[in-house]
């Protein structure tokens, strides 16, 4: 009988889709690493009467680094790659990105929809590098920098739509 109070998510519980020409599509194959850095923005303060100082968190400044090897077939590899070809910025240079919890999915088991708890951001691609040695493998890398807030919702990993609000998963019961 498997344990499961100690299982560790794997990464392949966790899905990636960047919109492209409306559609959402999947970041999985050609991409060797998509990383989520929270970075929690703090301010500390040190009171007269105390040899501590209290810190409390005041927003967050979230990335997300990938790499990918360019496989023009890859419709959001080509289009992360396409930004930083032709040097686009603001509005230009952002997309619509939607991390899914694969490992917490939304109703009961009866449920034949295939929905599962997501937060859908934008993104700001700040492409890296495009690089690749004589006779290897091309490979486009950068980073995702979120623009505002997330949006809490769920994902419909078949219909590939995202729907907003408040909804209850497995493991968030």
């Amino acid at each position: 009988m498997a344990d499961t109070e100690r299982a560790v998510v794997m990464r392949n519980k966790i899905a990636d889709y960047l919109k492209v020409d409306d559609t959402f599509e999947l970041m999985g194959t050609g991409f060797t690493s998509l990383n989520e850095s929270p970075s929690a923005q703090t301010d500390s303060t040190t009171y007269i009467n105390e040899s501590s100082s209290s810190t409390d968190i005041t927003g967050y400044e979230t990335e997300f680094s990938y790499e990918a090897n360019h496989i023009p077939s890859q419709k959001a590899i080509t289009a992360l790659w396409k930004d930083g070809r032709n040097h686009l910025t603001g509005a230009d240079a952002q997309h619509e990105y939607v991390r899914v919890d694969l490992y917490n999915p939304v109703g009961t088991a009866s449920d034949t929809k295939a929905e599962y708890m997501a937060r859908k951001f934008i993104v700001a691609n700040e492409v890296s590098d495009y690089e690749g040695d004589g006779g290897g493998k091309n490979s486009v890398s950068g980073t995702l920098h979120a623009v505002g807030d997330p949006v809490l919702g769920k994902f419909d990993t078949v219909a590939k739509a995202f729907t907003e609000g408040t909804f209850e998963g497995t493991y968030d019961a």
